[in-house]
């Protein structure tokens, strides 16, 4: 038996932990090119993505993972200088929101379990 959970809230998870992992990569870039003359900070562009799919399921549809392609994050350059201090903080914090995204899904496919056992009783 093969169980599909394509559900708004695995797609939106997925998103949140591309976003981080993308993130986790420009860090890493920024990091590495701190002393680099002429180097643009990277970021990733994120945010004002939910926010617009946020927007788009007012009227509650709940999009497929296929569906969400326009709302992934994406890398962008910008004009302000690379912080070592400021990216440090950047790394924590991306971190943190990783393993709170790890948790929630953890959390969410725990219940999907207690939900299939319970009902094999």
């Amino acid at each position: 038996m093969t169980i599909v959970t394509d559900s708004t809230t695995v797609s939106l998870l997925s998103l949140a932990l591309d976003a981080t992992a993308m993130r986790q990569q420009a860090i890493a870039q920024n990091i590495a090119n701190v002393n680099t003359p002429g180097y643009q900070r990277v970021g990733v562009s994120f945010e004002s993505r939910v926010e617009a799919l946020r927007q788009r399921l007012g009227d509650g549809a709940a999009p497929a993972l296929a569906n969400l392609a326009p709302y992934r994050p994406q890398l962008e350059s910008s004009d302000s200088p690379v912080s070592l201090d400021m990216e440090m903080a950047s790394l924590s914090e991306n971190t943190l929101h990783h393993q709170v995204l790890l948790k929630l899904l953890n959390k969410h496919y725990a219940l999907l379990g207690s939900a299939i056992n319970e009902g094999k009783k």
